[in-house]
């Protein structure tokens, strides 16, 4: 018989189960978009059994994903253990879309899915295969719990998936064999195991703490801050979600950058500023008297050696330039204020430095701080950025055309917003509540026409440069 097996969540992996409740489920996930038509059979319908079989043998790269929870007894902290009753079709589903399948059918399914939590008795993800897109698309749209993966895990389990060039043999999935779980009683003796030797570990953090004691210091301020009140905050949400997209060509993306200044990021920051600000002006808001409108950007600590599941980010808080009416000038705030905090704040070594501690003694230090931060609204919104494959995938030979991700919203937000790079092109996911946040759509076009001044501008600087070269 094999030997038990059982792996211990990190406290950071971890909040995000105790954070979530029934109307703020924690799960990341993205719609991806393929032309359907290699994949389709003569009937007229996609080769499930042939996804299904490929998607089995890509999860070999990764044993979580047959993994369940389990929990320490008396002291609740989760742990994985392999589900000896996994089943992939439980996983992977399939639906289709009624006629004419239009792209807003799909994106009120993609809310809907969204909107429901995973089941937590077995693996915490799932994949809905959605047929009859338009333009002979059918998109999949893929769920898994944050406390499994962060955004650049998931760009590993995309890859994993997904091919570059011709499609190969297809791959057969090797035999898996669940191994035991420990007994409860085995659990709770090796987690206090855990806590005694990281009492001892502590000792030995003493010059860690006070190099790093400013970015703790920092961390705290920055989450104790109360945020405004405005159409992006609420007491609580609903359990309902929308799910809006768009995508900006990449090449416009970076001649911005390159006429106006700063990083793709710091681009993506301005271009969000201005979008929240349009927003709030057609609502008659007086965007110059709101003060300490952050958002929330998780930072990627990840390792080369990091593998594909997990958390490895830091929690970084910028305020955004709302009441910055010229766009030149809005830019150039995000800029002063991301650079500050990349290379003054050291926030990110302090907030490695708290999952650190919190990790060897108690995640209730890392649950307490977010919660705080939450209930002081010390952000707006979060805005994640996560590069992804710069070359065209496919699913067995269907071209994957897009990719739209999904960040999960506390409960005082109504609004979270993802960005991943894929093929030349940077694809934007809006999660919005459905009841408290209608008009994200709204928020979308402002959003695009936030892009559109941004590229004018840029186009303008760039020929009056060619201008002044030739003269």
């Amino acid at each position: 018989m094999p030997d038990a097996f059982y792996e211990r969540l990190s406290a950071l992996d971890a909040i995000f189960l105790d954070l979530e409740s029934e109307t703020v489920p924690m799960h990341v996930g993205a719609a991806l978009l393929f032309d359907a038509k290699p994949l389709m059979l003569e009937h007229g319908g996609l080769d499930i059994e042939r996804i299904t079989q490929y998607t089995l043998a890509a999860l070999d790269t990764d044993a979580r994903y047959r993994q369940r929870l389990a929990w320490v007894p008396g002291l609740r902290h989760p742990v994985w253990v392999d589900d000896d009753r996994f089943n992939i079709h439980f996983h992977l589903r399939h639906t289709r879309l009624p006629l004419p399948g239009d792209e807003r059918m799909l994106k009120r399914l993609v809310g809907r899915l969204f909107s429901q939590r995973l089941d937590r008795s077995r693996p915490l993800w799932e994949f809905w295969i959605v047929e009859g897109v338009e333009n002979d698309q059918f998109a999949l749209v893929a769920k898994a719990h944050h406390c499994m993966v962060d955004g650049v895990a998931g760009v590993g389990l995309v890859e994993a998936l997904l091919q570059i060039g011709p499609p190969g043999p297809q791959r057969q999935p090797k035999e898996w064999q669940p191994r035991p779980a420990p007994s409860g009683p085995e659990l709770l003796r090796h987690e206090i195991k855990h806590r005694i030797d990281g009492l001892r570990k502590l000792t030995h953090f003493g010059p860690r703490i006070r190099k790093d004691f400013g970015g703790v210091v920092g961390v705290l301020r920055s989450g104790m801050k109360l945020g405004p009140q405005t159409a992006f905050t609420a007491p609580d949400v609903s359990a309902y979600r929308r799910f809006d997209w768009t995508s900006f060509d990449l090449v416009d993306v970076k001649a911005i950058k390159n006429a106006l200044g700063g990083t793709i990021n710091d681009v993506v920051l301005a271009t969000t500023t201005g979008a929240i600000r349009r927003f709030l002006e057609a609502r008659k808001v007086d965007v110059d008297a709101i003060d300490g409108f952050r958002a929330f950007l998780p930072v990627s600590t990840r390792k080369a050696s990091g593998g594909l599941t997990g958390n490895q980010v830091a929690m970084l808080l910028a305020e955004l330039p709302i009441s910055e009416p010229d766009p030149i000038q809005r830019l150039d705030e995000v800029i002063r204020v991301t650079t500050t905090l990349k290379k003054e704040s050291n926030q990110t070594a302090g907030a490695e430095l708290i999952e650190d501690v919190a990790d060897l003694t108690t995640r209730r230090i890392i649950l307490e701080i977010s919660r705080a931060a939450i209930r002081r609204r010390a952000y707006s919104v979060v805005v994640t950025n996560v590069p992804g494959p710069p070359l065209e995938l496919n699913l067995l030979g269907a071209p994957m055309k897009r990719i739209y991700p999904l960040v999960p919203i506390p409960p005082t937000q109504n609004l979270g917003i993802a960005l991943f790079s894929y093929n030349g092109w940077l694809c934007w996911g809006f999660n919005a509540d459905w009841e408290r946040f209608p008009e994200v759509h709204e928020l979308v076009e402002h959003l695009e026409a936030s892009f559109a001044e941004y590229k004018r501008l840029a186009e303008s600087r760039a020929e009056s440069h060619h201008v002044a070269g030739y003269l």
